[in-house]
């Protein structure tokens, strides 16, 4: 899991003593939303609770949210307010920002006053004006297997030059840490995923075995009498594979059914 490349501040934060019992909080707090993604709990967890830690845990954090690029298109898969999801959009419909140029850049992004920061001059401006944001912290979450998928951890304060270097220190252990448990999240549902599918594609096999065993068909004839029987009834062809498995019969219409 390597480090971010770079960090970009508009001006240096001055120095702030963190509690060595502050950063044991956060380690402790990410270690045990590892264990409950390793344990199985749902998708969305990891994340909500990752945002959660930030607002509580990181200095000066006012509003939180999870940036994701998948197919090439970005959404916000947890946030702490609506104001932070506002903030996320208008990057999003720009094309630019301190959240979105993280991500894309590998760096962490640090702005104590948006509304006059040239390197995003448009965002800047409307989220001071119409969100209230002044301060951003922004840095991409390194994941293990990525598997296509991109996220940024977003820590936003209506404050001026709300994130010193403590801030900053606190939020990169929340960084490593989300982006392991994202990892497990993400290659858990991968998973689920896939055994699914095998499960489906099993039985779309044993569904057209039996049609071709009673009824003489080729495999594409079996095939296409299960792909007609599901769009006749406007159902997935998995759940017709399997009704056709347990009872050894194929409704085609309401006239009859292929026994």
């Amino acid at each position: 899991m390597k480090p971010p490349e770079q960090v970009h501040v508009g001006a240096t934060p001055p120095l702030t003593r963190t509690t060595d019992y502050d950063l044991v909080e956060v380690a402790a707090g990410m270690r045990a939303l590892s264990e409950r993604v390793a344990e199985g709990e749902s998708d969305d967890g990891p994340l909500d609770r990752l945002v959660l830690v930030a607002v509580e845990r990181v200095p000066g954090v006012r509003w939180a949210s999870v940036s994701m690029l998948r197919g090439g298109r970005f959404t916000t898969a947890a946030s702490t307010d609506d104001k932070a999801v506002r903030a996320d959009v208008l990057q999003y419909e720009i094309g630019s920002g301190p959240c979105v140029d993280a991500v894309l850049q590998d760096s962490v992004y640090v702005t104590g006053k948006v509304c006059s920061d040239p390197r995003w001059r448009e965002w800047g401006q409307r989220v001071s004006t119409e969100v209230g944001v002044n301060s951003v912290l922004a840095q991409r979450l390194h994941l293990q297997d990525e598997g296509g998928v991109v996220a940024g951890l977003n820590l936003y304060s209506d404050e001026y030059d709300a994130f010193d270097r403590a801030a900053v220190g606190v939020a990169l252990i929340l960084a490593t840490h989300g982006g392991l448990a994202l990892s497990q999240s993400l290659a858990s549902h991968r998973a689920g995923t896939l055994t699914k599918a095998l499960r489906s594609n099993r039985e779309i096999g044993m569904a057209m075995g039996i049609l071709m065993q009673h009824h003489r068909f080729t495999r594409e004839e079996a095939f296409d009498v299960l792909r007609v029987a599901s769009q006749n009834s406007n159902r997935k062809l998995a759940d017709i594979a399997a009704e056709v498995v347990e009872t050894g019969a194929l409704t085609i219409d309401h006239r009859g059914a292929w026994t």
